[in-house]
């Protein structure tokens, strides 16, 4: 999770194996997420508003349902604030924990990433 007020991560969250980040968000804080707390997501989360009300995803279009002016003018929003998280992502894939296939104790990965976030938290003030 990123705070696009300070451009921070806060919180990170980890499974084992191949995990969509839809199921993770659900197990590690989709419940415990504050209702007050803006939530942008992308279509890879259908479904978010039933877990977080306060949640902005984009207008999905479709053969039968062409998107009008004002959603695709909501779409840019939400994607002006989406790139910010991807920004940060690129930053922490520089340093290839994420790029490449970890080949270390599994044990230390957490610990491993948090560190990174850390250094990359640090390099943004």
């Amino acid at each position: 999770m990123l705070d696009l007020t300070s451009h921070r991560a806060c919180q990170l969250a980890f499974s084992d194996g191949h995990t969509h980040d839809f199921t993770l968000f659900k197990e590690s804080i989709g419940y415990s997420l504050p209702q007050s707390t803006l939530v942008f997501v992308d279509l890879g989360y259908l479904g978010i508003l039933k877990f977080h009300e306060n949640t902005f995803i984009p207008a999905k279009r479709s053969k039968h349902h062409l998107l009008t002016q004002e959603d695709k003018q909501l779409n840019r929003k939400i994607a002006k604030m989406r790139i910010e998280v991807e920004r940060y992502n690129a930053k922490f894939k520089t340093f290839q924990i994420m790029a490449q296939p970890y080949r270390n104790r599994r044990k230390r990965f957490e610990l491993r990433a948090e560190l990174i976030c850390g250094i990359i938290n640090h390099e943004m003030m």
